[in-house]
């Protein structure tokens, strides 16, 4: 019995609590707001432009832009409309193809962007 405590005890003492936020995997949909979406799999900046066409053609999407050096991209949901998160990976799959540079992108992370 007294193992067991301190087992339980052990625990609940190693290491931070998971933070509160949800990653990319946790997402299914991104209400109206602003962003940060952190990517894998680029290449060139040739990857991140193709990207933003992609994520720009989507009728939620308000705006993108990526930054290839950071492996990032900001993306603003319009007011009216909700984006899925399974659109944003469809469209990755469309985007490494008009590459055409044998990338394969995936989302690692996204986080609510505050303010501007």
């Amino acid at each position: 019995m007294r193992a067991l405590a301190l087992l339980l005890l052990a625990a609940a003492m190693t290491g931070p609590a998971r933070a509160a936020s949800p990653t990319a995997r946790e997402f299914t949909e991104l209400p109206p707001g602003r962003y940060t979406v952190s990517l894998s799999g680029l290449m060139t900046t040739v990857c991140g432009r193709a990207i933003a066409a992609e994520w720009s053609a989507l009728p939620e999407v308000e705006s993108v832009s990526v930054d290839f050096e950071k492996s990032t991209a900001f993306v603003a949901v319009r007011l009216d409309r909700t984006l899925q998160v399974a659109s944003l990976r469809k469209t990755l799959r469309r985007a490494e193809r008009l590459a055409n540079l044998g990338a394969r992108y995936d989302l690692r992370d996204i986080s609510y962007r505050l303010g501007k």
